[in-house]
């Protein structure tokens, strides 16, 4: 099909900040758009979205997106690649699965949450163990504990490591 002389049709680009931008006249085929508007703005990760015939809206989904100069015959144009379904991201939890035969005693950490709790923990051990009396080990504890419990701690260590150290100040 020449692009040039293909039908066109209104198209609207979605942004990441969810702003719609256009309409913007197209030319849409299998796999590619044509954005006739040389100052569009439109970049890959943007949603192109059109009203079928059917009265529903399509979104497709930018892969890539290359401007041309014009030519001779064709004037600037963007020709965009696009995908129908999203795009996969990426699930930053992991999942591991570990087997242990015969241990006695194993430590499995966090990315780094275990070397944190170590070091708390070795921090609490050595409070108890200082010749500081009763009253300021205790109020070492309640202050380590304070700081343990801060709503920006408890969100870098997670609620679990929190609530670990807690019992062991306790």
């Amino acid at each position: 099909m020449n692009p040039i002389s293909a039908k066109r049709e209104d198209v609207f680009v979605i942004k990441d900040d969810t702003s719609v931008l256009g309409p913007y006249k197209a030319t849409v085929t299998s796999g590619s758009i044509i954005l006739w508007d040389h100052m569009a703005d439109v970049e890959k990760g943007d949603i192109v979205s059109r009203k079928l015939p059917n009265g529903k809206t399509e979104k497709l989904f930018i892969t890539k997106s290359t401007f041309y100069n014009g030519l001779t015959l064709t004037p600037a144009h963007y020709q965009l690649e696009y995908s129908n379904s999203p795009p996969e991201t990426k699930s930053s939890s992991a999942s591991h699965t570990i087997n242990i035969h015969g241990a006695q005693a194993v430590q499995i950490g966090d990315f780094n949450t275990q070397n944190v709790i170590n070091s708390i923990q070795s921090v609490i051990s050595q409070i108890d163990a200082s010749d500081a009396s009763q009253q300021e080990k205790s109020e070492a504890k309640s202050r380590l504990l304070s700081f343990i419990e801060h709503p920006l701690v408890v969100g870098l260590l997670g609620a679990a490591a929190t609530a670990a150290f807690a019992a062991s100040l306790s």
